[in-house]
């Protein structure tokens, strides 16, 4: 008994001997996005409301997006780092917000600034809760594979919303072309300048 108890002892503290930290884990999936030079793959998500969505994705280091809906079809989301477009073809009308203001860096931009927190770490992945209320989204859950890249995030905002995004099908050799990251607005488009900062 004595010597299942000292075992089961060490390897708690073995385990916790390399236990990776908050801050560690989080610089660890910052840079491992940063380093993603181009990528291709299926983007879902699904809001509170009971929303979901569904569309094939191209990305291009630095904060550059393009996504084209499946469901709900039509839909477009396309960003050159500078300026993020969203386009309903159903509703004509166009979304162009700004990101000057350090909105371009995707995910791991978005990530700066939170208190950080290891909840799981296996050779699955790692599990990274980040928190502050001073931020729309005051908390966020990263799911990632054991090289630190993103399989799947929670968004949560202080009034209970929750937003829960999931990539698949990742390659980081198809083609991307750099042209299909600046949108051309129709001329008969309704436009809607910066809708992310009307309170």
């Amino acid at each position: 008994m004595i010597r299942k108890i000292a075992t089961i002892i060490f390897l708690f503290i073995s385990v916790n001997s390399f236990a990776i930290t908050g801050d560690e884990a989080l610089a660890k999936f910052q840079s491992r996005m940063y380093a993603s030079g181009k990528l291709t793959g299926i983007i879902s998500w699904a809001t509170g409301s009971g929303m979901t969505y569904t569309g094939s994705f191209k990305y291009l280091n630095p904060g550059k997006i393009y996504v084209k809906f499946s469901n709900p079809s039509g839909k477009t989301i396309v960003s050159n780092g500078r300026k993020l477009w969203v386009y309903s073809p159903s509703s004509n009308i166009v979304g162009v917000q700004d990101l000057g203001h350090g909105g371009s860096g995707g995910i791991a931009s978005l990530t700066k600034g939170y208190l950080a927190i290891v909840t799981a770490q296996g050779s699955n992945g790692y599990t990274i809760k980040l928190k502050n209320n001073e931020r729309s989204f005051s908390e966020i859950i990263i799911m990632t594979d054991s090289t630190f890249f993103l399989k799947r995030a929670i968004f949560k905002t202080k009034d209970g919303m929750a937003y829960n995004f999931s990539i698949s099908n990742i390659s980081t050799s198809a083609a991307v072309v750099p042209t299909i990251f600046s949108f051309d607005v129709p001329a008969n488009a309704q436009v809607v300048k910066n809708p992310l900062d009307i309170q």
